[in-house]
């Protein structure tokens, strides 16, 4: 007050300077009161919480045993229904929080990529031509071939015959375009290729047995790559006794729904080496091209990581191999 009064006298009995000197502090002594009452009650809640007794948790939905002494037939009997519709309810929630998160994880899989069911149900085999008079066999693709040898809707058979020819023969000048396996290499590439489950439905239910990939071939397209226009019976028995004496491998144990095959990539020279053959994207891609039926599944080594781009450009997308799974063009 001292400093208020010096003030007062310096501003010469200035009555509204003072006023307001006194209204501040007032101001400041009640915040200081506030604060005060402030800190005292909270003490107090804090004394009387710290008296209280701790209450014990009391489930209202089951009595206990001298409770249950005291309930009629009646109230038991309404208690029990009351006991089963709520475990039917937590059942109920139970069962949408399964499907809930069973659709969650069918859509992470999806995002993930990992359902590709391709339903192929057709027996695998490689379509091989056999020229004999090189001796040597070629991967023949199975597109093609199906497409010549298939008979299409309203077409006669004369024309489905010129038709047929035609096509067969430009087929046979594509293919010679292609590597001429000798027939080891060619036997070391059929054996590379596991056994597989097949499914055999019957008319209640299905079977699943071991099978081996096979091996299909035109006596006729062989003739075509060979250069003749006919096949002799002789040349026909060369063909079949090459298919039968060099491309009939011991499977091991089938265990996947798909033949597979390990393929050894190397990324310096972007080459692939299957049992042994070293085979170029172009030998690499005419091979997967010439399997049908079913895809197969590739068993990369030699990289770490995804498979490299040229890998994926040059051969496996143009062979339809667009996912983990394999689905043919």
């Amino acid at each position: 007050m001292k400093s208020l009064n010096d003030r007062y006298q310096a501003a010469g009995n200035n009555v509204h300077e003072t006023f307001a000197d006194l209204i501040f502090c007032a101001l400041v002594v009640l915040v200081l009161f506030v604060m005060t009452l402030a800190i005292e009650v909270s003490q107090r809640v804090k004394t009387n919480l710290a008296e209280i007794p701790d209450v014990p948790v009391v489930s209202g939905a089951v009595p206990t045993a001298e409770q249950m002494e005291t309930l009629s037939p009646e109230e038991i009997e309404e208690l029990s229904l009351e006991v089963q519709q709520q475990r039917s309810e937590l059942k109920s929630m139970r069962d949408k929080m399964a499907q809930q998160v069973k659709k969650m994880q069918n859509q992470a899989a999806a995002l993930a990529g990992e359902q590709r069911f391709t339903g192929a149900t057709e027996p695998a085999k490689v379509l091989v031509a056999y020229d004999y008079k090189r001796e040597c066999f070629l991967f023949v693709r199975q597109k093609e071939f199906k497409h010549a040898t298939t008979r299409l809707s309203a077409e006669s058979i004369f024309t489905y015959n010129r038709r047929s020819t035609r096509e067969l023969v430009e087929l046979a000048l594509q293919t010679r375009k292609q590597r001429y396996f000798n027939v080891t290499e060619a036997s070391r590439l059929y054996a590379a290729f596991s056994g597989y489950k097949q499914i055999n439905p019957t008319e209640s239910s299905y079977t699943i047995s071991d099978e081996e990939l096979g091996v299909t071939y035109s006596p006729s397209l062989s003739a075509y790559i060979a250069g003749d226009t006919e096949i002799s019976d002789e040349d026909a028995d060369a063909v079949d006794n090459a298919v039968y004496r060099y491309l009939n491998a011991e499977k091991g144990e089938a265990k996947e729904m798909y033949p597979s095959v390990t393929v050894r990539i190397n990324p310096r020279t972007q080459r692939a080496n299957i049992n042994g053959v070293e085979l170029t994207t172009k030998d690499f891609k005419d091979l997967l091209l010439a399997v049908g039926g079913r895809g197969v599944m590739l068993d990369f080594v030699g990289y770490e990581g995804k498979a490299p781009d040229w890998l994926k450009r040059e051969v496996l997308e143009p062979a339809g191999y667009i996912g983990k799974l394999p689905k043919l063009p």
